[in-house]
Parts: C-alpha cells; structure tokens; sequence
C-alpha cells in the first residue's frame, strides 16, 4: 500500500480541475500544517482532531467516500489559480513531502 492516495472519484472528469484531495498514510494532517505554517497554502481535508491523546476522529465525508481511516487522518486539500506556475506546485510538493518525512522519522 502506498504512503499518497489520491481521495475522490479516481475518473479525472468527475474530479475538480483545479483542486487536489490527497491522503497521507499515518500523517496527521494539522500538524503538518501548523508546521508549515504559510509556508503552503493548504487545508486539512478532514476534521481531524482528538478529544482524547488516544481518540482520532475525521470527517463524515471522507468516511463516505470510503478513505480509510490512516489517510483520513492525512488528506489535505490544495488548489492552483491562475496565477499558479509549475515551480509553485514543485515548491508546495518539497515543503509538503519534507514535513510528511519529519512526521515519519526520516
């Protein structure tokens, strides 16, 4: 199984264009981004949060759309506009994979 899974309907005329849901295995998606603060403009996919240091919820949504449970915790949701180059997309990818590593001890 992978570490990325792309969440949503995988026919690429079903999906957004311009937006991007994607699940990272056993990342905690807040922590990512508080870790990356404005570094990246992104958004965890799910409400994640944790009612207890042993209690893990997400949302609704993501359980319907059947993303299991260890990248429901992950899934962020990013975008491109038009203003948006592929060195931005590169950029955001590095900074993302780089905080996803540190989240994983590499």
């Amino acid at each position: 199984m992978s570490i990325v899974r792309t969440n949503g309907p995988s026919d690429p005329k079903q999906r957004l264009p311009n937006t991007l849901s994607v699940g990272l295995k056993d990342i905690r998606s807040g922590v990512l981004l508080a870790n990356i603060g404005n570094i990246v403009a992104c958004s965890a996919g799910s409400a994640c949060h944790s009612s207890s240091s042993q209690t893990m919820s997400y949302s609704a949504i993501l359980k319907a759309m059947g993303v299991p449970p260890e990248y429901a915790i992950g899934t962020l949701r990013l975008s491109v506009g038009p203003d948006t180059t592929e060195d931005d997309v590169d950029f955001a990818s590095e900074v993302i994979v780089e905080e996803a590593k540190k989240q994983l001890g590499f």
